[in-house]
């Protein structure tokens, strides 16, 4: 069959048209925050740039070029600034938040989630990607006994830092924090304000569901009452604590990661259960069934990170894990270490 020129023409257009379709739709139903999804992502600035501006208002812009999945490259321009505390006062690599202007985000898969934290490797080393690999597993150990948690998504990012008339490509694994704000409209619960609180107020079940997991990744870098490590929400009746920023918890174990001394214990591996007294002995009882009926389902989200580690390392941290469940599943250890140790 022969087609003059005007028909060509025409066909072109519609096979244009498919295309750019396809790609539309697929950046539109593509969450970010799916899973399998194969995020690549490239930003440069000069570190110089960004680290002097530390306001929380204050942003730097940069272009980042991302692709998904394989797929052709895209870009767009993001505004950047530090966060955190300790970790931006040791790091080579610093934690960022990056946010997303409207029009940018359109039809991307950043639509939906313009507001984000980057978490990325503190020293510019070898080795340097294992702790993330290590934080990042905490967070999705508390997906397995939450359904009220921070959504995360791992990618490959380069970082290009700009020096002078020098450009130094970095290569690394990092991971995105979804803003609390979704985590609010997910749930159909309030952001609670930044604000000293009494613990007491957030809910027994939270509260108790917060400390076991602090409890099973050795994480005592926290508080409820100056939330710190702690995003907070209000459910209309009482409070819930998500944490977050594991890095000084026993399951990371951080080079620089050290321990309260008011804790009076020598290493962050070192397990302190800080609880309150002052919650539902059933609700206690009720949580702790939780956690053990979730013990395969932890092991298994373990398992998935076993090629990320090596084998010493993968050893400690299943030895890690099996030790918390060891002490829950025994009525005199889960007395002795957790019940008689709570506080107030």
């Amino acid at each position: 069959m022969k087609f003059n020129k005007q028909t060509k023409n025409i066909l072109l257009i519609c096979v244009l048209y498919f295309i750019n379709f396809n790609n539309i739709a697929h950046s539109q139903s593509s969450e970010l925050f799916s899973d399998n999804l194969n995020l690549n992502a490239k930003i440069s600035f000069d570190f110089k740039d960004l680290y002097k501006n530390t306001d929380d208002s204050t942003f730097i812009k940069s272009k980042m070029f991302y692709s998904v999945n394989g797929q052709e490259e895209d870009s767009m321009t993001v505004r950047i600034r530090v966060r955190g505390n300790f970790r931006k006062k040791i790091c080579y690599f610093k934690p960022m938040r990056l946010e997303i202007r409207k029009k940018q985000a359109e039809n991307t898969i950043f639509e939906n989630n313009r507001k984000l934290k980057l978490v990325v490797p503190c020293q510019n080393e070898k080795g340097k990607d294992e702790l993330i690999y290590k934080e990042m597993l905490a967070y999705k150990l508390f997906e397995e006994v939450s359904d009220v948690h921070l959504k995360t998504q791992p990618l490959t990012l380069k970082i290009i830092e700009k020096k002078g008339n020098k450009e130094i490509e970095h290569t690394m694994f990092a991971f995105l924090i979804e803003d609390d704000s979704k985590v609010a409209k997910r749930h159909d619960i309030k952001k609670f304000p930044k604000r000293r609180v009494s613990p007491l107020i957030v809910s027994d079940s939270s509260a108790i569901n917060f400390t076991l997991f602090s409890y099973l990744i050795g994480n005592t870098d926290w508080s409820m009452a100056y939330q710190h490590n702690t995003e907070m929400f209000f459910n209309g009746k009482k409070l819930v604590a998500i944490p977050y920023d594991f890095d000084h918890s026993g399951l990371v174990n951080a080079y620089y990661a050290k321990p309260n001394p008011m804790l009076k214990i020598s290493s962050v591996t070192e397990r302190v259960y800080r609880g309150l007294c002052k919650r539902d002995p059933e609700v206690f009882s009720f949580m702790r069934d939780l956690y053990l009926s979730r013990e395969a389902n932890i092991y298994n989200t373990l398992n998935a990170y076993e090629d990320n580690f090596d084998e010493k390392e993968f050893n400690r941290l299943n030895k890690y894990i099996r030790s918390f469940f060891d002490i829950i599943r025994s009525d005199i250890e889960f007395k002795d270490k957790i019940l008689s140790k709570c506080r107030g």
